[in-house]
């Protein structure tokens, strides 16, 4: 017994330790990150499992068990109520009477802001594999409301994250679409190409096409033309941001697309909103990330890596695309690859690929969530986006969770139905797209 709750009070400690410090930037910051993130998805378990340690402890008589046990049981509840607690974005936003904005029967679909274990929904019906792309293969996934429930007509269409180089469509994804089709939304989820293999041109004409391919099969889909939404993660969110921003832009829209690009509103989980910045930002991930393309070497630039069974298999079966380069992910020429270049060499570049470049009145309603101890993009990203949205009159509505790292709702070992911030992520997700219907 005295083995059990010296057990469960040490672990509780220590992951409770990791919930409170923040992770400083740089290359410590990247080997904290995941152990913190599993220490703020877990905190309301890790919680009972220093109480449990506590008391089994205080049984024994066990000193270092029972203030181990309390410290972890503290921790894990403090992080799971400032995460939690309410706050007034949408009524700073959307007024006071934001919520009687939204129709009663999307209150009655929505789910409730926080629970110790969010119940699952029901998926719905999904098509797999759409090809939108023609001749060039853009494949995408579409989910679609259970029968029984009534549509709201709106269109949501994803972007993945892991910053343009990695993972795809149907990654982590489910429990949030399952939340959103049980709220009446069309959800429609892109596995746009990926770097090394494809620049960034490539990735925006691919994120106006899903739009104008929506658009072109609204009545089909059950949803209204002028109802829909884009969101993305990470790099994903990146692209949503830059489309939403730029409708009908001759620079970053194929010509052949006659559709109408414009959106009803955008959706960023921890996106890049400032490119020359974030470059420099990436750079203390990533030391060696040269500051001039000349200064690349082969060793940095990406190779196949594709001898082992694992490799093959990890390659075939879509679930890691890009791991069979070997600088990827996280490579330190991944930025001069994706855009050509570094801003030292091509500044308009940066600028060009920029969302906040193109802040005005004409920008749709915006909705960012980040964690402030967020190492891989920094929440100053999304502050000053925020502040140049709300200075344009543009409706931005900007949520910061606090001891929060990268990729909080979604990542390997993180249940979205129970980590507290990606419970409160999806709530607030589903009261600004009831805001938009």
């Amino acid at each position: 017994m005295k083995k059990i709750s010296r057990f469960l009070s040490i672990l509780s400690a220590i992951f409770g330790l990791l919930a409170i410090i923040r992770a400083p930037q740089g290359v410590v910051g990247g080997i904290m990150w995941l152990p913190k993130l599993w220490a703020g998805a877990w905190a309301p378990f890790l919680a009972v499992a220093g109480a449990l340690g506590a008391a089994l402890g205080l049984g024994r008589k066990d000193r270092t068990a029972i203030l181990l046990g309390t410290f972890g049981a503290i921790a894990g509840i403090r992080h799971t109520q400032i995460v939690t607690k309410k706050h007034n974005a949408f009524e700073q936003t959307f007024g006071e009477d934001w919520e009687q904005r939204i129709p009663p029967e999307m209150w009655i679909r929505s789910s409730r802001r926080y629970q110790w274990i969010q119940p699952p929904k029901r998926l719905g019906l999904y098509q797999r594999d759409i090809n939108i792309g023609g001749a060039t293969p853009l494949l995408c996934d579409v989910w679609l409301p259970p029968n029984n429930v009534p549509r709201s007509r709106l269109g949501l269409i994803y972007f993945h994250g892991s910053l343009w180089q990695a993972v795809d469509k149907d990654f982590g994804t489910r429990p949030l679409f399952a939340r959103l089709v049980n709220q009446g939304h069309v959800v429609m989820d892109v596995a746009y190409s990926l770097a090394p293999t494809t620049q960034m041109p490539q990735m925006v004409d691919e994120v106006k096409r899903s739009i104008a391919w929506m658009k072109d099969n609204a009545e089909r889909l059950g949803i209204d033309p002028d109802r829909i939404v884009l969101m993305g993660s990470s790099g994903g969110a990146h692209l949503a941001m830059l489309a939403a921003y730029t409708p009908n832009f001759p620079a970053l829209q194929p010509q052949e697309i006659k559709t109408d690009t414009s959106v009803r509103g955008v959706i960023s989980m921890f996106g890049v909103t400032d490119l020359t910045s974030y470059f420099y930002e990436y750079g203390e991930v990533n030391p060696t990330q040269p500051e001039y393309s000349w200064q690349i070497t082969d060793e940095m630039r990406p190779h196949i890596h594709n001898k082992t069974w694992l490799d093959r298999f990890i390659t075939r079966t879509r679930a890691f695309p890009e791991y069979r380069y070997k600088n990827i992910p996280g490579g330190p020429a991944l930025l001069n690859g994706v855009f050509g270049g570094t801003p030292k060499e091509i500044p308009e570049i940066y600028k060009l690929y920029s969302p906040s470049t193109y802040v005005g009145a004409h920008c749709p309603p915006t909705l960012q969530i980040f964690g402030d101890n967020d190492f891989v993009i920094n929440a100053s990203q999304g502050r000053n986006l925020h502040a140049a949205l709300q200075n344009a009159g543009a409706d931005s509505v900007y949520i910061e969770f606090p001891d929060t790292v990268h990729a909080f709702d979604q990542y390997f070992g993180v249940s979205r139905r129970v980590a507290p911030a990606a419970q409160v992520a999806t709530h607030d997700i589903e009261m600004f797209l009831a805001l938009l219907v």
